[in-house]
């Protein structure tokens, strides 16, 4: 016949019981708080990891070159109340950027685009970064508008003005500008993107 448990014995297991509860308590509060920290985290790489795709996917089309969704003139009222502007056409270049690049260009589809192309990356940068790989990703495409308008230029001493031009188009408000500035946060090293610079490059 086995022995009773000695009095001793039961309250020596009871404060191993109780302590080993407590222990338990804290590694599950500890486990659970460190899902719900990670929970932003996963969601923003997610997200940093769709606008970047999207970034990188976005490029100017023929029909964009050839005015065939040109949009109406924008309303004055409502065209720099904000730093997106008005985009009725959907095609990631602000109207009335794209109205004055129209405008200055009806008849030199070449520079037309290169300089469309670079709007629609100035207009990435100031409304789709938001953190580092953004930015990177937004200022590879930058580059790439850039070497299309160097390219159409051929090089020349005026190259340097028609990308100026854009510039102004696009950061034309103190709200552009700051925000602009306000991206210098993110700054990091990036690798240039390989490939032909120019979206559309031949009629």
């Amino acid at each position: 016949m086995q022995n009773a448990p000695k009095p001793g014995d039961v309250s020596l297991f009871r404060r191993i019981w109780k302590v080993a509860r407590w222990v338990l308590l804290v590694l599950v509060v500890l486990y659970v708080g460190a899902v719900v920290y990670s929970i932003p985290h996963v969601l923003e790489k997610r997200k940093t990891e769709e606008v970047v795709a999207r970034i990188h996917a976005q490029k100017l089309i023929i029909e964009n070159v050839n005015g065939e969704h040109l949009p109406p003139p924008p309303d004055p009222a409502q065209v720099d109340a904000t730093v997106e502007g008005i985009d009725a056409n959907q095609n990631g270049i602000r109207d009335d950027v794209e109205i004055a690049i129209f405008k200055k260009y009806p008849n030199f589809p070449l520079m037309r685009a290169a300089e469309l192309q670079y709007a629609m990356a100035l207009q990435t940068e100031l409304t789709q970064v938001f953190n580092a790989e953004t930015w990177i990703a937004a200022i590879q495409e930058k580059g790439r508008g850039f070497g299309c308008v160097f390219n159409v230029s051929n090089g020349d001493a005026g190259y340097p003005a028609k990308v100026t031009e854009v510039e102004n188009l696009v950061r034309n408000t103190a709200s552009r500008k700051e925000k602009h500035s306000e991206l210098n946060k993110y700054r990091t090293s990036f690798k240039v993107l390989s490939g032909a610079d120019c979206d559309v490059n031949s009629w």
